[in-house]
């Protein structure tokens, strides 16, 4: 089980196990000490036999900031991971929407970038970007999502509105990535805050 605090953002795994089935516990977070109300698992709850322990997308989660990356196009993975390298990320690489959406079922990832081919023959909700879109708000607004096409220009606000991302960035612009995400990643981040604050005091 991944939890995640509301008040530091910290990421720790508890083994489900621990947690008594059908009850809730509070426990301290490691990193702040605030307490946690963790919900056990329904007794009745039948098991997910598409969710496999393989997922697990680490092995170890510190307080490392993650990625997930969907991308078919090695050229682009190879120059996107060495930007998130750089910019202190663990990144994961994803096979396609299936094993996406599963990681992010395990994982609260911070940042996801996708790239409009991956699993372009996917049209359906159950590809990663619909999946994201559907997350709750709580949800949606801890994960930055960043959009590569060829489509769209860069930093194009509305077409990222359409698309339901934080940010667009084109293709031909993929070396200027690190530049443009900080960018991007700084307004967001200043744009949400007093709603960011508000979840995790009232949360």
């Amino acid at each position: 089980m991944q939890i995640t605090c509301q008040e530091c953002q910290g990421k720790f795994r508890i083994a489900d196990e621990k947690i008594p089935e059908n009850k809730s516990v509070n426990i301290a977070c490691p990193k702040c000490k605030q307490k946690i109300c963790i919900q056990g698992r329904n007794s009745e709850q039948k098991d997910d036999s598409n969710i496999k322990t393989g997922a697990f997308p680490f092995d170890v989660i510190g307080d490392e900031q993650t990625a997930m990356l969907c991308c078919n196009c090695e050229g682009t993975v190879k120059s996107v991971q060495r930007f998130l390298a750089d910019m202190g990320y663990k990144t994961v690489l994803a096979k396609n929407s299936e094993d996406a959406i599963k990681m992010t079922r395990f994982h609260p990832f911070d940042l996801a970038v996708i790239d409009d081919a991956f699993d372009s023959e996917n049209v359906t909700s159950t590809h990663i970007l619909n999946h994201l879109e559907s997350l709750p708000m709580a949800s949606k607004r801890n994960i930055f999502v960043t959009y590569i096409s060829d489509k769209y220009r860069t930093n194009d606000h509305m077409g990222a509105f359409c698309q339901s991302v934080n940010l667009i960035i084109n293709k031909k612009q993929v070396q200027k990535f690190q530049t443009v995400f900080n960018q991007a990643f700084k307004e967001n981040d200043s744009f949400y805050s007093v709603y960011k604050e508000t979840i995790r005091k009232y949360a």
